[in-house]
């Protein structure tokens, strides 16, 4: 499917417009709606899916732009997990039934989406995954096992099951399937308690003969494989993006608490130590969002490789870490405030070093990518 890109002057005015929403949008049930009716969710779908067809790069520019002028970090996270996960498989394999039944209302934010993938004892081991879909005497499916960390899990309205349908690899073994909220024995566990990203719930599923028939099988048997490494690849790409905002929101209040508070008759800002922190943070937010922004640009040219995906969540977590930090070493012991954000933000940055596969399996495909 083919995508266009805004011109300049047309998106930089639908950017400005949405920058003007965030900054007082409301924290809270009518979120997801109000976003999508500014069009974030359907950024990055092309036009014969419904979407609008603006590409990878813008969409990423306005996740970074929604978590810079709302200040919120789960919401964008959530509704990323959504965009990468959930959207780009059913773009690239749904039917057309498919996309009438669910696409179209995750774009409009009629429905929350979900991708279940990991298990208790397998997470990037997709050959240790025990979720399994066997064909029934009339020709259904029935599914069985059990999901967690399903992020947007709690209020999903569709859900995408990786389950095990023939013995073997996992390149023909799985298959994926499109499990509507309320399909019979499908179980949607309470909300996980979690440190960080306040405002994106993650659960775990449990599925207990769930029937489904073909319909509901995305890409096809066996297809389950392709299905994950779609969403992946786009995952582990684009699901930091909302991370540039928040950076560049915490650099600027931290900037100007340098140049506001003073210490021995002068600024903070007048301190080299103090400004050499900045300068590091500055240094960290510049070289992710060039980074990341180019990988989007790739996306947009249709070379995005699952390489070039890892290499892109490796060093931009690695830069958010680094970010953090230098943080509360600026505000002193007013980083243990809330009101300056600092230890939430650390939280956050932790939490970017494990999501959508830890920094040791990012290192492990890039090193393969080398050939060593």
């Amino acid at each position: 499917m083919t995508r266009r890109t805004y011109p300049p002057q047309e998106f930089s005015g639908w950017l400005a417009g949405l920058r003007s929403w965030a900054a007082k949008c409301p924290d809270g049930d009518g979120l997801w709606r109000t976003a999508a009716d500014q069009g974030l969710l359907s950024l990055a779908v092309p036009e014969s899916a419904g979407g609008s067809g603006a590409g990878y790069e813008a969409a990423c520019l306005a996740l970074e732009a929604f978590a810079e002028e709302s200040g919120l970090s789960g919401p964008p996270f959530a509704m990323a997990a959504q965009m990468w996960a959930c959207q780009e498989p059913l773009v690239a394999f749904g039917s057309e039934a498919q996309h009438d039944r669910h696409l179209t209302p995750l774009l409009t934010g009629r429905a929350v989406g979900a991708f279940a993938a990991t298990e208790y004892d397998a997470g990037s081991d997709l050959l240790s995954l025990r979720t399994r879909a066997d064909r029934d005497s009339e020709g259904r499916w029935r599914l069985n096992g059990a999901k967690t960390f399903v992020t947007n899990g709690p209020t999903a309205d569709v859900l995408i099951v990786i389950a095990r349908t023939a013995e073997g690899s996992a390149l023909s073994g799985l298959s994926a399937f499109v499990v509507p909220r309320g399909t019979p024995g499908l179980h949607i566990g309470r909300d996980i308690d979690k440190a960080g990203l306040a405002g994106a719930a993650l659960c775990s599923l449990h599925l207990d003969d769930c029937v489904l028939d073909d319909s509901d099988l995305l890409g096809g048997p066996g297809a389950g494989f392709a299905v994950l490494m779609q969403a992946m690849r786009h995952e582990r790409a684009f699901i930091l993006a909302p991370v540039l905002g928040l950076m560049a929101r915490a650099l600027s209040q931290a900037v100007e608490h340098a140049r506001s508070r003073s210490q021995f008759g002068r600024p903070l800002a007048a301190y080299d130590t103090i400004r050499q922190r900045l300068v590091r943070m500055h240094l960290s937010l510049t070289s992710a969002r060039e980074l990341l922004h180019a990988t989007a640009r790739q996306a947009d040219a249709g070379t995005l490789d699952h390489g070039r995906s890892s290499l892109t969540k490796l060093h931009v977590s690695t830069e958010f870490n680094r970010f953090c930090q230098e943080l509360p070493d600026v505000y002193g012991g007013y980083a243990l405030l809330p009101e300056t954000g600092t230890t939430a933000l650390l939280t956050d940055a932790v939490a970017s070093r494990y999501y959508s596969g830890t920094s040791d399996m990012q290192m492990k495909i890039i090193a393969e990518g080398l050939g060593v």
